[in-house]
């Protein structure tokens, strides 16, 4: 079998540290591309959109789930587009603005406010967004009457935003990952759009290790048709089953 701009490899696994905390073993089940190959047209098979939207669905669970670790994100958010300002169901002109209103907003108060956002759809077509947010100033802050943050700056421009302080990172970081679902990759693939949305320059997981097994018997905590995973909290055990 032949495929384009690669040559694929099987029974590999890489070893990444997330946040000088936590190790993630990852075992592709699926023969994955080596660059610097090129033997080749790849072979369209049947069946293959399938496969390609719960793979997108997989990386981007697994992007997600690294930035939200890797990163000392200070709230999780819920922003909203209040109808009056924007159409609550352009997407794209939304986040267009709503990212120059940020890079606007850091270089007036000279801040660097960071993020990592995922859509959400409303029954009625309307958008909404959930994510992690930091460098927020405090001062800009003020209590609703609910008791959640509010960001005024925010509000002022666009709509409703709420804001309440992250506890743990990691329950947070595994919490996030559910808003990337299905019907969410289908959505913004009719739209052109992305899954998620992420501020430039994020920190990401540090690979330390790649190769091959020593032998298959890891007790993994997920699998599906693509990769298994093993988490660790010490890379010794994980470099011990590493070729």
């Amino acid at each position: 079998m032949h495929y384009y701009g690669s040559l694929r490899v099987s029974d590999y696994v890489t070893l990444k540290r997330y946040n000088n905390e936590i190790y993630k073993l990852t075992y592709y089940k699926t023969p994955i591309r080596q660059k610097g190959f090129e033997v080749g047209k790849k072979k369209r098979v049947r069946g293959v959109n399938s496969s390609k939207l719960d793979n997108n669905i997989s990386r981007a669970r697994n992007k997600v789930f690294e930035y939200a670790i890797c990163n000392d994100f200070q709230y999780f958010v819920t922003l909203t587009i209040d109808g009056k300002k924007y159409d609550r169901k352009d997407l794209r002109t939304y986040y267009k603005d709503f990212s120059q209103f940020l890079r606007n907003y850091n270089r007036n108060h000279k801040t660097k406010v960071e993020y990592l956002l995922i859509p959400e759809k409303h029954k009625d077509g309307a958008w909404h967004m959930h994510g992690l947010v930091k460098g927020i100033p405090g001062k800009h802050l003020v209590k609703n009457e609910h008791g959640y943050l509010d960001w005024p700056h925010y509000r002022d421009r666009f709509g409703w935003i709420s804001l309440a302080p992250i506890r743990s990172t990691e329950r947070v970081s595994k919490y996030i990952t559910k808003y990337i679902s299905k019907d969410l990759s289908r959505t913004v693939t009719d739209l052109n759009a992305k899954m998620y949305y992420s501020s430039k320059g994020l920190k990401v997981a540090e690979e330390i290790k790649r190769g091959t097994l020593c032998a298959d018997s890891v007790p993994y905590d997920f699998e599906n048709d693509y990769v298994k995973i093993k988490w660790f909290d010490d890379d010794s055990i994980a470099n011990s089953i590493l070729d």
